[in-house]
């Protein structure tokens, strides 16, 4: 596949996507679904990923969403032909559901700095990867979207450049 071909397809799915998060805004799930969109083969290719929300103002790190590539098969093809199904079909994705419940806060949430690359890189590893990529921009109200992932994907290094533009799209969720 050219260049033009792989980076036209994931443009063109990216232009879709928030008048789709829009559509479905009172989903609970839309975060998770919006992540797995994002994740899936046909755009970034991602093995895992895992989406936190860092508040500094109340020192707490939340999980947001988590991917794992083998989890998919818990999902329709389409998660977005029927998007209120997501939720009930990934009761048995437990990397995603582990990723929901992480919470760091307090004295705890002390031993991680998200500014900090080496933190974060070892925050991907305690989440279960083990070469991780990370990016990370602001968001609404002083706080911090932070997509952590991994990737053996061979046409990634195409794609990466639009990730950074595609990852604050979970901050409409």
């Amino acid at each position: 596949m050219s260049y033009e071909a792989d980076v036209g397809g994931v443009f063109d799915k990216l232009l879709c996507l928030p008048e789709k998060i829009l559509l479905h805004h009172e989903l609970d799930a839309l975060p998770q679904i919006v992540l797995h969109d994002l994740s899936h083969d046909d755009v970034f290719g991602l093995d895992k990923a895992v989406y936190l929300v860092d508040n500094p103002d109340f020192d707490c790190l939340k999980g947001v969403a988590g991917f794992s590539r083998d989890e998919c098969k818990f999902h329709h093809q389409n998660l977005w032909e029927k998007p209120n199904n997501f939720r009930t079909e990934m009761k048995d994705a437990v990397y995603n559901e582990r990723m929901q419940l992480f919470l760091r806060n307090g004295i705890r949430r002390k031993d991680i700095n998200t500014h900090d690359e080496d933190d974060v890189v070892e925050l991907g590893k305690v989440l279960g990867m083990q070469n991780p990529s990370f990016l990370t921009w602001n968001m609404r109200h002083g706080n911090h979207g932070i997509l952590i992932f991994e990737t053996t994907h061979q046409s990634f290094a195409r794609k990466k450049d639009l990730l950074k533009q595609a990852g604050p799209l979970l901050s409409l969720c």
